[in-house]
């Protein structure tokens, strides 16, 4: 049944980094219900392998199967709910067969849809597993890991932990959305108590209903919580979100308050955060890396269905899908129109109250309108058929806030955006949009620019202050990519943008006086948080001032070659979050990192660091809790001085061939106290050093887990670590 831990079990196999290493490529769709045909599935699937959105227009999948047909893959197919579902994938499906050893899972609640799916393929490839549920013990670690953060219940809570427990079933979506509840209240026998008789009213007749678990978690939400969580229904069950776009959503909406006290992206960081600990929405991705945000979440389809029901009983959203045959008539606030490809009844609703519109799938022709005077949140990423002509009446939106083109085919943007003049949002990521209309420097409100290298140049060289004044545009906060080169004055107009949270930049030919222009902008972003420089060599990065270094940066991003550590670096005592590429670095400017108090992630990726042997020092790296060692191919020794990066918990060693096979070669791991998980992957035949590591964490007293992988090629052969894929 729901909630039993189907897709988490999948999702936990599929990154196993052992399985990663024996196939080329995979991806993970989630069916879309009702599963009129499978046009939505194959668009899934070819965004899951990373092929072109043209391709999705093609009908004879010519493009998946050239992709296919020469690797070893697995696909995923969750959440299948009938046989004829069945039917339709594996007619699409059954058309990639290889020789290689690929794979298909499927996901499904129904045993015998699981029967029938292996039927499909021959008898010595079927495999059919049917989840438990968790016994006794599991599920009382499991609620202890959620209340206590342990896997110990006091003595005094466990009669009615037990009874709680009870209620739950074995059910690990049930535990934990219990647990997130109990773990924000007072950690008390008699709260506990209360909640144990409510949940036994409420499931007196029905032990399994689940949903009336689950409800009880949503009741117990603080005020300012249950408004934003129950927004979430707008997107479908097990639809993976950026939590970007959700945040910015919730702002543009009014739903995240003021604060006198920190900006209100913080406030709605600290929202989205208390729902994942609250197990209200789940991290998308399996491991989440300590010192990092959740960049992606979903929402479990048994949750759904509570929150989903009652935003419809109050009138807060109306779902237009294929099936719709009514189109209701009440003042609803947030429309979503999800791969409906019906006539235009849509025009019935009185558009004249909405404050979001969010299409999924095909885009109903001239959707947009007037009428739609109080939209906040137009968005329409990902969605098709969308041409420049819908987006005639733009301009006629005076409140728009948030505006996402993304992944469309859009190529021009109406010079009529210039009246919108609450946009806070503007998100042209992925589109075929090669410029932007003169009137973006109106938009005073302007936050996230969300494009491109050539589109923040663009941005910067139409408010050049000798031609157009920058005004309020002073304002913005997310500059994706500039590209700062001799002549085009880029590197002296970003200083202009005094607000600028997060900037990415390329830096390539400039001279002198640009290379001191760019370094005093740098200094005058008081509000950088974020920053990311890529430069064939960063050896200009010496010339910002000490006095004038963006003291509040919290993520450093350096790609290219730095040939001595600039100071100010090491006075960033609030990065949290610090990634080398190319930078050949040396042991000295490794020890003077190590001073930075609140690092917690550090990532030292190919050519980073130049040596041979790389020690990490005693005291160094105090909050250091994810250390990711990948492609320094001339390291023969890592070594790690007891009482060094004391709070670590996950160390990843990958693409090291020339590692010692000795316990020269990775020295330490029984002095990382917190150590959770070693990875040690593609660093070549190293069977002394693996016994070693295994030796130790045997005897470690927190058995963390030791994750080896596979050498696939050689050295000489392995493809080179790109910038890329390192986001």
């Amino acid at each position: 049944m729901g909630g039993m831990g189907k897709s988490s079990l999948v999702s936990m196999v599929c990154n196993d980094p052992d399985l990663l290493d024996t196939y080329d490529c995979g991806a993970w769709v989630t069916v879309s219900h009702p599963l009129d045909n499978t046009d939505e599935f194959m668009r899934r699937l070819r965004k899951g392998l990373g092929l072109g959105a043209a391709a999705a227009a093609r009908d004879d999948d010519h493009d998946i199967w050239d992709h296919l047909k020469e690797k070893r893959y697995k696909i995923v197919v969750d959440d299948l709910l009938t046989k004829e579902e069945w039917d339709q994938v594996w007619r699409k499906l059954s058309n990639f067969r290889n020789t290689k050893g690929s794979r298909i899972i499927v996901t499904t609640r129904r045993v015998d849809v699981a029967d029938y799916c292996a039927g499909s393929v021959k008898e010595e490839h079927r495999h059919v597993y049917q989840l438990e549920p968790l016994d006794d013990d599991e599920s009382k670690k499991l609620l202890c890991s959620k209340v206590y953060k342990t896997t110990i219940l006091p003595k005094e809570m466990e009669d009615q932990g037990s009874l709680i427990l009870k209620r739950c079933r074995g059910l690990p979506l049930a535990i934990s959305t219990i647990g997130g509840l109990l773990a924000n209240r007072p950690k008390t026998t008699m709260e506990w108590r209360k909640l144990h008789e409510y949940l036994g009213a409420e499931l007196e007749y029905d032990l399994r209903d689940i949903v009336k678990v689950i409800a009880s978690s949503y009741d117990g939400l603080p005020y300012h919580l249950k408004s934003i969580f129950l927004y979430r229904s707008i997107f479908p069950e097990n639809h993976e979100i950026r939590g970007t776009r959700l945040l910015r959503r919730w702002i543009a909406e009014g739903y995240i308050a003021k604060n006198i006290d920190m900006p209100v992206e913080e406030v709605g960081e600290r929202f989205y955060n208390e729902l994942i600990n609250r197990s209200m929405i789940q991290p998308s991705k399996n491991k989440i890396i300590p010192g990092s945000r959740v960049d992606h979440c979903r929402i479990h389809s048994m949750v759904r269905q509570i929150i989903l029901s009652r935003a419809i009983e109050e009138n807060q959203l109306c779902l237009i899908e294929k099936q719709c045959k009514e189109i209701p008539q009440s003042k609803i606030r947030h429309l979503v129109i999800s791969r409906w490809k019906g006539d235009n009844k849509f025009k019935n609703i009185n558009l004249s109250y909405i404050r979001s519109l969010t299409v999924l799938g095909d885009c109903p022709i001239s959707l947009i309108s007037p009428k739609m005077r109080l939209l906040r949140v137009l968005d329409l990423e990902d969605s098709t058929n969308i041409k420049n002509g819908d987006l005639r009446h733009i301009g006629d939106l005076p409140h728009l806030r948030y505006l996402s083109l993304r992944g469309t085919h859009i190529s021009k943007l109406p010079s009529s955006l210039q009246n919108l003049r609450y946009l806070e949002t503007l998100d042209i990521q992925g589109t075929q949009v090669t410029w932007l209309p003169h009137g973006i420097v109106k938009l005073e409100k302007l936050c996230y620019l969300l494009a491109g290298v050539k589109f923040s140049r663009d941005l910067l060289q139409k408010v050049d202050n000798k031609k157009n004044p920058l005004g309020n545009m002073a304002s913005f906060l997310c500059c994706n990519y500039s590209h700062c080169r001799k002549g085009n004055g880029v590197a002296r107009r970003l200083g202009q943008l005094t607000d600028l949270q997060k900037l990415g930049v390329t830096v390539t030919g400039l001279t002198e006086k640009g290379s001191h222009e760019f370094c005093e902008s740098i200094g005058k972003l008081g509000r950088l948080q974020k920053l990311e420089v890529r430069s064939r060599s960063l050896e200009f990065l010496d010339k910002i001032d000490e006095l004038a270094t963006p003291k509040h940066l919290a993520s450093l991003k350096l790609l290219g070659d730095l040939p001595l550590l600039p100071s100010w670096i090491t006075l960033l005592n609030d990065l949290t979050k610090l990634k080398l590429l190319g930078t050949n670095l040396e042991q000295e400017h490794v020890d003077s990192l190590g001073g930075l108090r609140n690092v917690a992630l550090l990532s030292l990726w190919e050519k980073s660091y130049k040596g041979e042997s790389l020690c990490f020092s005693t005291g160094k790296f105090p909050k250091l809790k994810f250390l990711d060692i990948d492609g320094l191919e001339k390291i023969v020794k890592v070594r790690i001085e007891k009482g060094s990066m004391s709070e670590l918990e996950q160390l990843w060693v990958n693409n090291c061939t020339e590692l010692h096979d000795s316990d020269d070669g990775l020295y330490g791991v029984p002095d990382l106290d917190n150590l959770n998980e070693l990875l040690v992957k593609k660093c070549g035949e190293k069977e002394k050093l693996m016994e070693i590591l295994q030796w130790q964490v045997s005897q470690h007293k927190k058995r963390p887990k030791l994750l080896i992988g596979k050498l696939i090629v050689p050295t000489s052969s392995m493809p080179s670590t790109s910038a890329a894929a390192k986001e």
